[in-house]
């Protein structure tokens, strides 16, 4: 059986395998459509803020806290996505995919703190940021030092 898939063969693999690099390829699918999403519905979010200013000003909150929201949001499902990825990874060991998803857990807490740092102009401790930001440099070196 050969299935082509951007213009590679992949035959002489197990049907496992090849729903495997399906899969993949679909994941690839759904993170870029997150992406496009978030960018699309930003950028609208900014016209609209541009062209009717004034329906803005008698909110509570900036206008920008729905793009903070919808960003943090397609963080998180990006960050499933890749967890995912990477536990049908199956060339790497059980400690170094652990550590993998450790530091993609890190790094989303990382974009969140900082989103949140900033989302109160600096007046909250900038460790939100920071910390999860060492662990998730420590975890990605564990992953490249095993592999």
């Amino acid at each position: 059986m050969q299935v082509y898939s951007r213009f590679r063969c992949i035959s002489g693999l197990s049907p496992k395998q090849v729903a495997s690099v399906i899969f993949r390829q679909f994941l690839n699918i759904i993170m870029g459509t997150f992406i496009g999403v978030f960018i699309g519905s930003g950028l609208y979010k900014y016209w609209h803020f541009q062209k009717y200013p004034d329906l803005y000003a008698m909110q509570s909150a900036p206008w920008y806290t729905s793009i903070l929201i919808n960003g943090l949001l397609t963080l998180v499902l990006l960050a499933v996505c890749m967890i995912v990825k990477v536990i049908l990874i199956e060339k790497i060991g059980r400690i170094q995919k652990i550590a993998l998803i450790l530091g993609i857990v890190f790094l989303t807490l990382t974009f969140i703190g900082g989103c949140y740092v900033l989302d109160n102009h600096g007046q909250v401790n900038a460790g939100y940021a920071v910390v999860p930001g060492i662990w998730a440099i420590i975890c990605f070196g564990y992953y490249r030092r095993g592999k």
